[in-house]
């Protein structure tokens, strides 16, 4: 065998290999969220650990969280299987990656999934990210949140006031009623709880996902989030 399909074979058994191992580890994750026995180190292969996504996960609370709430924006059936709440930061990069991997699921699976977004604005990172938090909740009270969703992420760079204005003209929101929103700071209180409910359960980054009460931090990837829900929802 020639030095060149030596090193071809060893590859592609490297390869297999890896795959298999990536394979166990899926089951293992989907094993872990039936069971409800999953903790977060467990899942440290599935992100890319950076400050922004988590901070040490030695010492998180174990266990299930209740975290569904009435008032925060939501996409599915609250009856569905799986229930998916999570924790996201308008200005963080990996949360604007997960916001549409989220879209794109909650569109395919419809009423077999339940997902809830909550507020967590890390300031220290994301200095706006309070105000573009503020102006979900100003579009919600408007019936278009998912709509401002997609503005603030597909927009990161900017999210100062005259911003935000524009992005509401650009959904057709009423305008005035969404300044007066804004200046009032009526949210501040809601997105403050949300706050406090993801630190209580653990939150340290964004974006830190919940599927039926297992916290999960860090993003994950599309192909691996889907074959979990096809698992959890054919059982």
């Amino acid at each position: 065998m020639s030095g060149g399909s030596r090193l071809g074979a060893a590859l592609t058994i490297g390869f297999l290999i890896l795959l298999a191992f990536f394979g166990w580890r899926v089951f293992y994750y989907f094993s872990g969220i039936k069971s409800g026995a999953l903790e977060a180190e467990d899942l440290s292969f599935l992100t890319d650990f950076t400050f922004s996504e988590r901070a040490a996960l030695s010492e998180l609370p174990k266990g299930e969280w209740e975290l569904v709430t009435t008032d925060d924006p939501s996409l599915g059936s609250s009856k569905a299987k799986v229930t998916i709440v999570e924790f996201a930061d308008f200005g963080c990069p990996f949360s604007r990656q997960s916001s549409t991997v989220m879209r794109s699921l909650a569109g395919k699976y419809g009423d077999r999934l339940y997902y809830q977004y909550r507020d967590f604005p890390i300031l220290e990172l994301h200095p706006n990210a309070f105000k573009a938090a503020e102006a979900g909740e100003c579009a919600h009270e408007q019936g278009k949140f998912w709509e401002m969703h997609d503005k603030l992420y597909q927009n990161q760079g900017d999210h100062s006031e005259r911003e935000l204005i524009r992005f509401a003209e650009q959904i057709n929101l009423n305008v005035p009623g969404f300044e007066a929103c804004l200046k009032s700071h009526r949210y501040k209180k809601e997105i403050e709880e949300d706050y406090a409910a993801g630190l209580a359960a653990g939150v340290q980054g964004t974006p830190t996902f919940f599927i039926n009460g297992n916290r999960i931090p860090g993003s994950i990837p599309e192909k691996t989030l889907e074959r979990l829900l096809k698992n959890l929802i054919e059982l």
